[in-house]
């Protein structure tokens, strides 16, 4: 039963390949106008209008589709794009933080070939301290990196920042020329006139010439005299901005803007080598030199 069913699907197949050789060879030799040609038109003829309707109908729901995958090609387009963005942000941020390290390694350079006879310790800030009335810093460095209080602390472009108060194993705590208990040794760059330099807090500071009929002038630039024995001499310490009126005790408020931007202070440079040679004597009002 199933041989006779087989062999039937074989004479059906090879009748079947038979009868289109046939129609094929009938249809590539007779003219244009021979029947299969004409059956051909004619069902081209009844066929079309249905296609046209057909195409018309899912012609929506052809660019739907098209619309969705459109919107999910553009959707996977603008993840990638923003992951692209985000990478780059990244990068640039990178690069930005590598050219202001390499922008103050320049400006360390360039003090360390300025002052030869000076060490310095390059170190970084690792705190402040919160309380306004006392400007003080965090240094990463201590005794066992060779620190000592009352060593002088410079910006990345040599400017005073200020004097270790205090030493720990690791760490170091500095004060500003801006606290109010701060008083260094200093003097006119341009004519060599003497004084003092005291904080105010606040971030202001003032010089107080020893000398009140001294010639001072705002731009005058003041540097440190190097008495006390604790801070250099020469060391930029900031321009005269304002002259006040000669007060009833002879003073003349001079008031510095310092060089060092105390307030964005990332890397410091403490003056190792020489060592302070004398404690800060206590000038008057209590205020050390």
């Amino acid at each position: 039963m199933l041989e006779r069913r087989n062999r039937r699907q074989r004479y059906l197949m090879v009748t079947l390949v038979i009868v289109c050789v046939l129609l094929v060879t009938v249809y590539s030799r007779e003219s244009d106008n021979g029947l299969f040609h004409r059956m051909q038109r004619f069902f081209m003829d009844v066929i079309s209008p249905l296609q046209k309707g057909v195409s018309k109908v899912l012609s929506p729901v052809r660019n739907g589709v098209g619309f969705l995958v459109d919107l999910g090609r553009a959707r996977g387009e603008r993840d990638r794009l923003r992951e692209e963005v985000k990478n780059l942000e990244e990068r640039i941020h990178e690069l930005e933080e590598i050219r202001r390290e390499n922008d103050a390694l320049r400006r360390m350079i360039a003090v360390k070939e300025e002052y030869p006879e000076l060490e310095f310790l390059v170190v970084d800030v690792i705190g402040t301290n919160p309380d306004v009335w006392e400007q003080t810093i965090i240094i990463d460095a201590g005794y066992s990196d060779g620190l000592r209080e009352y060593m002088a602390v410079l910006s990345e472009d040599g400017s005073l920042v200020g004097r270790i108060i205090l030493c720990t194993s690791q760490s170091s705590v500095v004060q500003l020329i801006t606290d109010d208990s701060s008083a260094v040794g200093a003097k006119l760059q341009r004519n060599a006139e003497i004084g003092v330099l005291r904080g105010e807090g606040g971030g202001k500071v003032h010089l107080e010439l020893l000398n009140l009929d001294a010639d001072v002038k705002t731009g005058d630039v003041v540097v440190t005299s190097g008495m006390g024995g604790t801070c250099p001499a020469g060391i930029p310490i900031g321009v005269i901005t304002e002259i006040g009126e000669k007060q009833a005790d002879l003073s003349v408020g001079i008031i510095i803007e310092p060089r060092a931007n105390l307030t964005r202070l990332d890397k410091v440079m403490v003056v190792v080598s020489p060592p302070p040679t004398t404690v800060p004597g206590v000038a008057e009002g209590g205020k050390n030199l």
